[in-house]
């Protein structure tokens, strides 16, 4: 399906050959030398990061390994297809990074909660002592009159 260095392309099953594949490919990325395949392999690193099946997918890698393809093949890279993919890729970091801080804030906010929560439960512990209190007092008053 693919020429040379890239024997054919792969479809993995499973963390364990997710990672396999990847790091095959990275090796040949790094490694190979043919533009051509180095190319090749960055291309398809970014598509193993961003497939479905992959249970490490990782958005942040894949568009470092398409922008790393579209400086090894700028031709091939101009294609619309390419650069769609780049600006997706960039949109759904912010995205993630968009993500992490609401993540953030949410379970700093959850703390807060909690928080509040257990101040509420002791004050509202307070107020039964001081009402039964009051009524002990109030008792105690009958009682002397």
């Amino acid at each position: 399906m693919v020429s040379c260095g890239l024997e054919e392309v792969k479809k993995p099953e499973g963390e364990k050959e997710f990672s396999r594949e990847s790091t095959r490919l990275g090796k040949l990325a790094r490694e190979d030398p043919k533009a051509s395949v180095r190319a090749r392999s960055h291309f398809l690193l970014a598509l193993l990061y961003v497939n479905y099946r992959n249970p490490q997918l990782n958005y942040g890698r894949a568009l470092q390994e398409m922008e790393s393809y579209a400086s090894l093949s700028p031709a091939e890279a101009q294609t619309d297809d390419i650069q769609n993919w780049i600006a997706v890729l960039k949109e759904v970091g912010k995205l993630q990074t968009t993500l992490e801080k609401v993540q953030k804030a949410n379970k700093s906010l959850n703390d807060e909660v909690a928080t509040l929560k257990e101040s509420n439960s002791k004050m509202k512990e307070t107020i039964e002592r001081l009402t039964s209190l009051d009524r002990q007092m109030e008792e105690k008053r009958n009682l002397t009159k």
